[in-house]
């Protein structure tokens, strides 16, 4: 009797964080209590679902204030750590570089196959030109859409190397 009146105590205070872990440490200490004497045949259940119940909520809380506790701020990256990732972006880009010339050159075969489907001579002579023809053409576009994709991923590439140069600039100037 004497340590449900406790708890009771305990639970009424309006717990900050550590009254809370503190809280939540003793809920857990009598829930387990609790489930030993439910085991040997007591009747707890009322109690241990007021504790339970209790817990969670504490649990709830002690979440709520670690998401308001603002996280730690790392110290800004150095000149050095900017200028190496402006290489990375910059290598990023020349990578992108040489998949739109590659693609380039894709592009440059499969417009030739659209215009030899569309030349009249041509396409005489090649065998079910009609159906070569809409899926070449499909197939040009497709190769447009990824040369546009991969242009504009280049770009962005491009200008992030140039921020973090900046970047890495303007910190050497405040040290």
């Amino acid at each position: 009797m004497l340590p449900a009146v406790c708890l009771a105590l305990v639970l009424a205070g309006s717990p900050d964080g550590a009254d809370a872990r503190a809280e939540l440490d003793a809920c857990a200490t009598r829930i387990e209590a609790l489930k030993a004497r439910r085991r040997a045949g007591q009747a707890t259940e009322r109690e241990l679902e007021r504790l339970l119940v209790r817990a969670q909520e504490l649990a709830l809380e002690l979440e709520r204030t670690r998401a308001e506790i603002p996280a730690a701020a790392s110290p800004p990256p150095s000149p050095e750590e900017l200028r190496e990732r402006a290489d990375a972006s910059r290598d990023e880009a020349d990578r992108l570089s040489a998949e739109i010339a590659e693609l380039d050159v894709k592009l440059g075969d499969a417009r030739r196959i659209v215009r030899a489907d569309s030349d009249p001579t041509l396409a005489r002579a090649a065998l079910g030109s009609g159906a070569a023809s809409a899926s070449a053409v499909a197939h040009v576009r497709e190769l447009q859409l990824q040369r546009a994709q991969l242009a504009e991923r280049r770009a962005d590439a491009e200008a992030a190397a140039i921020r973090l140069e900046a970047e890495a600039r303007a910190a050497e100037e405040d040290r």
